[in-house]
């Protein structure tokens, strides 16, 4: 879903390429193809229309650098207001001391057990930090499984309860298993 919302804004962005100047009709052009591809990855209308409001606010009239074409503008431009939606600041996950726990959540196939198993790797590896993973996705069995073998294959033990279809009792299982080990 990401690759092809990834797609599609880069599509819009692409059309601007060669132009002098961003001019209303190619930036209008451009913010109709993000937000019908906001609205495709199921982005909530009111917020795909906020943001590329936004979007458009910010690029109408701009003169475009003589080192920058009007898509690199754009490109910017909408990834200064995606970081703005997301809160603005990068910030370190798992900083503290002590156990602390990350929830993986979104769309089926979005790839979130994969995810799952590089962000463990890299607290591990990058971040020095003790990690379990916690196979707790009871609507889709063959992600316990996959997050078991993407665990083995970085070295990162995977706690998961066999037949339990309780995922908020696994992820209470598996922070006692965590504090206990």
């Amino acid at each position: 879903m990401f690759e092809s919302l990834s797609e599609k804004i880069d599509s819009a962005l692409h059309r601007l390429s060669g132009r002098n100047k961003i001019s209303d009709i190619n930036i209008a052009e451009a913010v109709k193809d993000i937000r019908r591809a906001l609205v495709d990855a199921d982005v909530n209308y009111k917020l795909a229309k906020e943001f590329t409001d936004r979007v458009k606010d910010q690029a109408m009239g701009q003169d475009v650098l003589k080192s920058l074409e009007p898509g690199q503008l754009m490109v910017k431009i909408v990834r200064d207001e995606m970081a703005a939606l997301m809160g603005g600041s990068a910030s370190e996950i798992a900083s503290g001391n002590g156990l602390q726990t990350v929830l993986m959540a979104g769309l089926q196939g979005s790839g979130k057990t994969t995810f799952t198993a590089k962000l463990g790797n890299h607290l591990k590896r990058k971040k020095g930090r003790k990690v379990l993973l916690a196979a707790a996705d009871v609507y889709r069995p063959a992600a316990i499984d996959q997050l078991k073998t993407l665990g083995e294959q970085v070295g990162i033990e995977v706690f998961s309860l066999d037949g339990e279809q309780d995922a908020v009792r696994i992820a209470r299982e598996a922070q006692n298993y965590a504090k206990s080990n």
